[in-house]
């Protein structure tokens, strides 16, 4: 972008070191102005979107990996409390990104059921209309000892979220219907511990989901394999 800015400018000053009399030369300094601003502007939009895209996939995680504290709370979660690997992760469930690592979390909590702890914070993003009640919904869920099990249920059908489907999955995990119905509802209870999981995770960094902390540190791949590799190094292996 600097490179090119600075190949355009000097190009029009070339220009107007000319022979000023030379004709049209205004006219055509004027055209070239106008080109340059507008490869500028597209530049600028392909590097949004490109750093929009990378940030999405994970590929470029955040260069500050300095360890986070970020307290349990009223999360739910899975596993030893003093785990070799604790893994915090901030997740949407109609994210589809979310949805493609809820198997890998899946997996690596049965493979290592005493060594792996995953607590789960809800980072509902804006433009995703369904994310809060699905997110009541699992909330829901955890009351009866099901929140893994329903978020990890739902995860294929981030592009079906509604309430019919919440039901059915609660129907599918044995779940006390009635209650699940009650408690399912988007109160502003449920949505302060939705906007406070929300607020914690702009504090430690948080801006795309899924964003995922392991021992404190973000995490810098999303596959079985690091982790695998993360929990051997955690346990002196």
């Amino acid at each position: 972008m600097k490179t090119l800015s600075t190949l355009l400018a000097m190009l029009a000053s070339a220009f107007l070191l000319a022979d000023c009399s030379t004709p049209g030369l205004e006219n055509r300094l004027s055209k070239l102005e106008a080109k340059q601003d507008s490869i500028l502007k597209i530049l600028a939009s392909m590097q949004e979107k490109n750093d929009f895209v990378a940030n999405r996939v994970g590929w470029r995680p955040a260069a500050d990996t300095t360890p986070k504290v970020i307290p349990v709370g009223t999360s739910y979660s899975t596993g030893p409390e003093k785990a070799a690997l604790t893994i915090v992760e901030f997740s949407d469930l109609q994210c589809p990104y979310c949805s493609q690592f809820a198997p890998t979390l899946d997996s690596l909590t049965r493979a290592h059921p005493n060594d792996v702890r995953v607590i789960y914070k809800n980072f509902p993003l804006s433009f995703h209309p369904q994310s809060r009640a699905a997110a009541a919904a699992a909330i829901a869920a955890g009351k009866q000892g099901k929140f893994f099990e329903f978020r990890y249920k739902v995860a294929p059908h981030y592009r079906d979220l509604k309430d019919s489907l919440y039901l059915a999955v609660a129907k599918d995990l044995g779940l006390n219907l009635d209650r699940f119905k009650k408690d399912m509802a988007l109160t502003p209870d449920v949505s302060k511990i939705l906007d406070e999981d929300v607020e914690l995770g702009r504090r430690v960094g948080v801006e795309v989901t899924p964003t995922i902390f392991v021992n404190g540190r973000l995490a810098q791949d999303r596959s079985m394999e690091y982790f695998e590799q993360v929990l051997k190094k955690s346990k002196g292996g």
